[in-house]
Parts: structure tokens; sequence; C-alpha cells
């Protein structure tokens, strides 16, 4: 070879792309038949065990080139990822299915080993097969630029016997499975490429260990969904993206909320068995908040997530919560009452103001019979009410209400309100204004003997609470204008009320989000995240503005809002949600119905068959926004390392581990 090939050849195996097949990738055979979608690769065994071996999924490396003395040399500037998604047959294959069947036949019989009853040449035919790939995309470099870019298809067939074929090294593989490569304070080590159950091969090739990184600023103000059976690694990948966000906000100064609904509280408690758990993210209140039916006094992260009922400054929130609780009674009785409107009119206008405050009584009385108690009412009610009526109520009801100015009296306690409200509906002739048609106080008292909409009531009535002051859907708003951590614990109370609760907090946040959003104000970035989502989300039952998870899916990238879900079930999640999602982690899934609604996204459908199969722990298949292909991932454990690196990059000094 002459001096000039020489140097042309080692510039061609020093090329960008050349580099990457150079950097210990092992050959496994080549094309022999290739088209825009699929290519078939041949092999044979001692390649493939030499190489580690090569599973279903596994990523291939396809180049135009050939082997010279300084390396793999590139006839073009490109490389075509493959991914095994099963064997092909050869052209000569009835051929060779007959020699094998002799072969096992003739050593059978004999009881001499198979490489004893074949020559050498039928040993090297029998060893050939092929796998059936799927065409995923193309490696490229512009002309006169090292930068690799990535096309999800490729632009040409050419000759498919110039190709060869290899299986990436452990480097190679975790540049693929983490291509566009994140860098500086973006990166997230989410966990190491897994393509099969079995490791045997991968942890004797070394691929096992080849690291998945991720965007950290992929699962921010964007929607990321996180599917997969109970005990198969969900909770375990939320901590993970909880604790990256948080360690990213602090390392880069940004503020980013996160919210976490927790519906049976293992995200508000430290976990008993390996010590870890959120809450460790911060040492007091000013950066991680806990959210309790009944918190500890002495623990300064945790609050209350109770209101007081009988609060006036939050009496739009309760009447929300009421409705909420209701909705699912569909009586006229129970509609009427869900149209009352408790907002307080203009005291100037006496006549509607008396009506209003008629109505609170009843409401007020409602509550009472429900079981929200409380000593006193935290505002003075003063109510119209005739002297001479006053009377006669006091002497079947001493010391219920008091006067209060002229033709005014105030109600002393929410016991005094049931009293009252119990005795005028009694006596709707004597009392012809509260019943009348402008009056909300029959549509309220009348459902008093009404169990259905009394027993839904009763459903929230762990989330009242005398010592309560203010609203926590507020307080929470001012934890993600603080960049705080803040985990609501919703595992003291029923489904609905967790339903009920959480949904009123999101439109809450929402409608604040939006206030921001309509001043020209800078954005407000926080992420709301939802475990067992199936039981909070509503699959096409309301329409938008009803629903604030459907709106939060299609309003929150405007407001920098972003979403993390995690649920057993795809098809319990709106299709509204899931269109709008970026980022997938698909665990094991048991059945073909969810697998089936998984595969209407990217192309889950290759995957269909290993996530009902497969169900070891962790094992997900991922593609974020970012990323060009779904990822194989087994996703790191959550342990102190990844806590007492976010308290690093916070200041604080890190958790000590028995």
């Amino acid at each position: 070879m002459s001096i000039s090939s020489t140097i042309l050849e080692s510039s061609r195996a020093a090329t960008p792309l050349a580099t990457v097949i150079n950097s210990g990738c092992k050959a496994v055979g080549g094309i022999f038949r290739l088209d825009y979608s699929r290519a078939v690769v041949l092999t044979d065994d001692w390649r493939k065990t030499e190489a580690g071996g090569v599973p279903h999924g596994a990523f291939l490396l396809a180049a135009a080139g050939t082997n010279t003395a300084e390396g793999f040399a590139l006839d073009d500037e490109e490389l075509i990822l493959l991914r095994v998604s099963g064997t092909a047959p050869l052209p000569n294959e009835s051929d060779l299915v007959q020699t094998r069947l002799a072969v096992v036949r003739d050593a059978g019989d004999s009881g001499k080993g198979f490489d004893e009853v074949t020559d050498e040449l039928t040993r090297n035919e029998l060893q050939q097969s092929a796998f059936d790939c799927e065409v995923v995309g193309t490696f490229y470099t512009e002309p006169n630029s090292r930068t690799i870019l990535f096309g999800s298809d490729i632009d040409n067939v050419v000759s498919s016997a110039r190709y060869q074929v290899f299986l990436p090294s452990e480097e190679v593989l975790s540049w693929v499975a983490s291509y566009p490569e994140p860098q500086g304070d973006d990166v997230l080590t989410l966990g190491a490429v897994r393509f099969a159950s079995t490791r045997r091969r991968a942890h004797a090739s070394g691929v096992d260990s080849a690291d998945v990184n991720v965007h950290i600023d992929d699962f921010i103000a964007r929607k990321t969904a996180v599917f997969g059976m109970t005990r198969t690694g969900k909770s375990n990948t939320i901590k993970t993206l909880v604790t990256a966000i948080a360690t990213h906000s602090a390392r880069t100064g940004t503020k980013v909320g996160q919210l976490v609904f927790d519906p049976q509280g293992e995200y508000a408690n430290v976990n008993e068995q390996d010590k870890t758990g959120l809450r460790l993210l911060g040492d007091d209140d000013a950066a991680v908040r806990i959210y309790k039916v009944d918190p500890n006094p002495s623990d300064t992260q945790e609050k209350t997530l109770r209101l007081n009922f009988y609060d006036r400054d939050v009496l739009d929130a309760v009447w929300g919560l009421v409705s909420d609780a209701t909705a699912p009674v569909n009586t006229n009785y129970a509609k009427s009452f869900r149209s009352a409107d408790l907002t307080e009119p203009d005291a100037n206008d006496h006549s509607a103001h008396n009506r209003w405050g008629w109505a609170l009584v009843a409401f007020y009385g409602l509550l009472a019979k429900c079981g929200f108690t409380a000593p006193t009412l935290p505002q003075s009610l003063r109510i119209a009410f005739p002297a001479a009526m006053a009377t006669d109520f006091l002497k079947a009801n001493p010391d219920a209400i008091a006067p209060a100015g002229a033709g005014k009296y105030a109600l002393t306690s929410p016991q005094a309100a049931l009293s009252l409200t119990t005795w005028v509906a009694a006596r709707p002739d004597e009392f012809p204004k509260w019943h009348d048609e402008n009056s909300r106080f029959p549509d309220i008292a009348d459902v008093y003997d009404y169990t259905g909409v009394t027993s839904a009531i009763r459903t929230i009535r762990p989330f009242h609470g005398t010592a309560s002051t203010g609203d926590v859907a507020e307080q929470l708003w001012q934890d993600m204008i603080e960049g705080r951590l803040a985990i609501v614990d919703l595992s003291n109370g029923n489904d609905l009320v967790a339903k009920v609760m959480s949904e009123r907090i999101v439109t809450h946040l929402l409608n604040r989000a939006g206030e921001v959003f309509r001043s020209n104000q800078d954005p407000v970035r926080f992420q709301i995240v939802v475990e067992e989502a199936h039981n909070l989300f509503e699959r096409g039952g309301k329409e938008v503005a009803d629903n604030p998870w459907v709106r939060l899916s299609k309003e929150a990238a405007k407001y920098k809002m972003g979403l993390i879900y995690a649920t057993q079930e795809v098809t319990s999640v709106d299709q509204r949600i899931l269109s709008n999602t970026s980022n997938w982690l698909v665990a094991h899934l048991n059945s073909d119905k969810e697998t089936n609604e998984l595969s209407h996204y990217y192309d889950f459908g290759t995957w269909a068959e290993s996530l009902r199969r497969i169900e070891d722990q962790g094992f997900v298949r991922m593609k974020t926004h970012s990323s060009k292909y779904i990822v194989p991932v087994q996703i790191a454990k959550f342990d102190h390392a990844m806590i007492n690196a976010a308290r690093g990059a916070a200041g604080l000094k890190a958790v000590e581990v028995d």
C-alpha cells in the first residue's frame, strides 16, 4: 500500500463515526438483505459467543467499510442503528434443517458428540444463522463537521454486502442509549442498559454496566408517565426523578417546586427497611414540607392538611370540597344543593346579604349534622331574625343565639346553626323569606334528611380541623414559589377524599399559575407528582374545564408546570393526557389490554410481548423527550448516595448511614 493510501485509510479510521466502531465494538456479521425498515444480518455461533451474546432487543451498528491496519475505515460517514427483533431464515434454511436433523439423528443413534459426526465444513455451515432487525435510524455527520447527528430513518439503500454489523462495546452502548448526550448539570444517570431478564452473558461481557444518562431538563415542565404493575419499581423511579430534580435545582440555583400526592404515605415517611426517604432532602420546612391530616407537632417539616370548615376565609375552598364530594349523588335535591352560591354579597345590599346569612346558617348546620365538630365559630355570624321568633326559639334552645344589634342575632356555635336550621325549616309559613325562590336556605336545608348527600359529606370529615388556619392549597402555591418539595399525605381517607382534595389543590395551582401567566410575570416552575394515578384520573369522564388533570396536560406547558404520574393501568389515563406525555418509563404490565393501549404510542408495540412476560423489578423501556428511540433500562436503586448528592448541592451535611 502506498504512503498516500495509508494516510487515507488512517484518516478514514479516525473520523467521528469510525472512532465509534473502533472503540471496542465487536463484529457479529454482515447484512445480506436491507430495505428502508428492516435488515437481515448473517452471523454465526462463534461470533455471537465472542461478542458476549446478542439478546432480543439489542442495539447493533451497521457500517459500510473495510478493516485496515489502522482500524475499521468507513466508506461513508454514517452508521445504521439496528434493533434485534428476532431470527430470520437463511436462503438455504431448508437444507440446513435437513442437515441438522441428520446430525442430531446420527449423534443420538451412535452415542457420539455432534462434532464427531460432522466434518469441519458442515459444522461451520450449521453454525450460521440470521437476525431479523428493525432499522431504527442513522447516525451521520454533515460534510466538514465532526458533530454526530441522528435521523430516524435511512435515506438510501445500497448493496447490503458492503455493511458489516457490530455489537457496541460498553462505552459505545452507553453513548447510543444516552444519545443525545446531556452535559454538565443536566445529567442524570438513571440506570444501566438492560436487554434481557437473563443477564449471564451481559455480566460476562461487561455491557450490563453501560450507563444510561438522561437530560434532567426533559422531566421539568413536561409530562412523564411511569407505568407498571405493583412491585415493579414505580416508586423507586419517582423518588430517583424527584431527587434528581432537587439536585439540579440546587446546583443551578433555579427554583423548581415539587408537589407529591402520596396515597400510601410511602413518600412522607422514612422507609424502615433501608432508611431512605424524600423527606431527607431537607432538615426543616425551609426545603421540605410534609402535609398530613395528623402532623407531629414536634416535627418542623410536618404541616396540617386540614381546613377549618367553619372558617369563612376558606369558605370557597370548603364549598368546593363539599360540592365535589357530593358530585356522585345525582338526585334533584343534590343538584339543587350544589347550585347554591355561598359567595358573600355586598354588605350594603341588605336583602342579598340577609339571604346569604340564612344560607350560611343552613350550611354550618349541615356540617354539624355530618359530624364536623367545633366549640365556636371562628368569625361571628350575624343574621336577620325577628325578635318574637327569637324568643320562641330560645325557649327551646337556650343560648343558641345572642342579640347583635337591631334585628340581628349572632350564632354561638355550629350546633346552634343546626338547631336553628331545623327549627326554621319546620316553619316555612312563619319564615317566608327564608324559603322564597330567591333564598338558598331551602336548597341546603332540604338535604338534611337525605343520606346520600350527608354520607358523601361525611367522607371528607378527616380534613376538618379547628386548629387550622388558612387554605392549604394557597400554602402549597407558596411552597412552589419558594422551590420547596411538598408531600401531601393522602393515606388517611378513602379514594374519594384523595380525589376531591387533590383535584381542588391542582385546580387552585392551575388558577394561580394562570394569573401569573396573564400578568406577564416569570412563570413559577414546579412539578406535580401523582402516585396511583388511576385512583385520581378519570378517563374521558369530564370536559377539560371540569377536569384539572386534563387541564394540566393541556395548559401546563405554557405555565412551566410538569406532571409525573404513576399507575398500573395505561387504560385508566385519559387519552388527552397520554397524547401530551413526553417521557415514558414502562415496566411489567400483565395484560394485553394494557400493552395494546400502550402500543398506540411511539413504537412500544415492539416491546409489548416482553413487557407482559418479564417481571423483573426496575426493568423499564424508556422514551424521553430528547431521546430518539426507546431504550431498555435497569433503573438504579434509590439510595443514600442520591440523597446526599442532593443535600450536598443544597449545602446540607450528608446523612450518615449505619
